[in-house]
């Protein structure tokens, strides 16, 4: 009986297995192919590369200094421009470095170019100032920004995080010429290289910047808009912004000002070694450095001391001028603070080549030759006529006049007197113009007190009669 109910047992704890199975058995399971891709075919979209030209032969030449900065948190590396720091050099340009802003103003008097990369600090009113009167003088301003850099920072208190892209910072110093850099990037999911983000630009505006162009890829670029100038690179319809999902005609990734002095791009990582050579960028490239070297700056005052254009700079004494050693030590002081000038005393006014002339505001003969441009009127009052200015009081006043020319600029120095004319001189070799009024080519200093009001002044004082003995003698009568 015992052996019967192990069976039963056994049977109960079987057969529902059994049971189960056989009611879902489908028959023995095999596997079936599963198609997958052939990576060994797969090709992904790739920008060719463009080979730069081993032969410098036809690079033309430039020589002059192109301001970098990097006084503004600037967010790249030396190394990540390289090509186009190699580009400048091998047309005989040279980079410096702007480390300190307090030094951009004199750094700019001699630029061709200021060049502004992916800032984090934003411009303050005087340097956005002085970039302005920079370019307006000739110089040239390049900016570049970059939509894959910026500064993210995070609230202590709320742990909000506030992003800073480099589009805020330089939207102020190219405002006054009507560019604008949009904060958002530029993609295209079907025409691109290798990511929706890296994209193409096909369709150029006609300048110097643009020739020899097929196409250009830009790798995280932000659009640009501008007002008055003229879009470079322009994406096709199938590239958008990350704005609005949408193709807008009126954006690009570069755009130049209507002067031709100021060009802006949405994106600088074209310019590293990764990126430098794919489709035509190295061209661009080449053009930019092109572009930044032929910046040139009109002959201004508020260029002193980087006035002249040749090494040789000669200085003539009008005939009322001695060279006394008050005035040779004058001079000496201006050669020490002009070392990149050899300073060459001549006996008669110069014809070409740069000069600096010395004078007074008594009319002479050479004199009046050399201030004719000028429409200065010089007489025995005690104002002159200056144009831009009206009547100017000749006395311890200084005239700075200003000619430039195609052989050479001239710039000369008109005061009361040789002593004021020495006054003037020391300021000069001060390096500075600071205290001085100026009008495009024509500038008025103040060196000295005004030599008709002191001494009428003095004259006054000493018509005043002093007490005498029998005044002093008069005795005060007692209360």
């Amino acid at each position: 009986m015992k052996k019967y109910m192990q069976w039963i047992a056994i049977a109960a704890l079987f057969l529902p297995i059994f049971a189960r199975g056989l009611w879902f058995y489908r028959g023995i399971p095999s596997r079936p192919d599963i198609a997958t891709p052939d990576y060994s075919a797969l090709k992904i979209p790739q920008a060719p590369l463009e080979t730069p030209p081993a032969e410098d032969a036809n690079i033309k030449r430039a020589s002059g200094t192109i301001l970098l900065d990097y006084a503004h948190g600037n967010q790249y590396q030396q190394s990540e421009i390289q090509s186009l720091k190699d580009a400048i050099e091998k047309r005989g340009g040279s980079i410096e470095i702007l480390t300190d802003t307090s030094l951009l103003k004199d750094k700019l008097k001699y630029a061709r170019a200021y060049v502004v990369i992916s800032p984090s600090y934003a411009f303050t009113a005087d340097e956005a100032n002085l970039a302005q009167k920079f370019s307006e003088r000739g110089g040239r301003l390049v900016v570049f920004t970059d939509a894959t850099r910026g500064i993210i920072s995070t609230d202590f208190f709320t742990g909000a995080t506030i992003n800073y892209p480099d589009a805020a910072m330089v939207n102020p110093l190219l405002a006054p010429f009507g560019i604008t850099v949009n904060n958002d990037y530029l993609y295209n999911v079907k025409q691109n290289d290798s990511n929706f983000r890296n994209v193409f630009f096909e369709d150029f505006g006609k300048h110097e910047l643009t020739f020899g162009l097929k196409r250009v890829a830009f790798y995280g670029t932000h659009s640009l808009k501008t007002s008055s100038g003229a879009i470079l690179l322009r994406g096709s319809n199938l590239t958008l912004s990350s704005i609005d999902d949408a193709h807008d005609s009126e954006k690009g990734g570069a755009v130049i000002s209507a002067d031709g002095n100021i060009l802006a791009f949405g994106d600088f990582t074209f310019l590293t070694p990764a990126y430098q050579n794919a489709a035509n960028n190295a061209t661009l490239i080449d053009n930019i450095a092109d572009f930044s070297l032929n910046g040139k700056q009109a002959a201004a005052l508020a260029n002193f001391p980087h006035l002249f254009t040749q090494r040789n700079l000669q200085i003539y004494p009008s005939a009322e001028i001695k060279l006394t050693a008050e005035m040779i030590a004058s001079i000496a002081g201006l050669q020490a603070s002009l070392p990149q000038y050899t300073i060459e005393i001549i006996e008669e006014a110069p014809r070409e080549g740069d000069a600096l002339i010395l004078g007074t505001l008594t009319p002479s003969d050479d004199m009046k030759k050399i201030l004719k441009p000028f429409n200065v009127t010089l007489d025995d009052g005690e104002f002159i006529s200056v144009p831009k200015f009206g009547n100017v009081g000749r006395y311890g006043n200084g005239i700075l006049l200003l000619e430039s020319g195609k052989k050479g600029n001239k710039l000369t120095l008109l005061a009361d007197t040789p002593e004021d004319l020495i006054s003037l001189m020391d300021m000069l070799a001060g390096g500075s113009l600071d205290d001085c009024i100026l009008q495009d080519n024509i500038g008025v200093c103040g060196v000295s007190f005004g030599g008709s009001y002191s001494d009428e002044d003095e004259g006054e004082a000493e018509a005043t009669p002093e007490p005498s003995a029998e005044t002093e003698a008069t005795p005060v009568p007692e209360e």
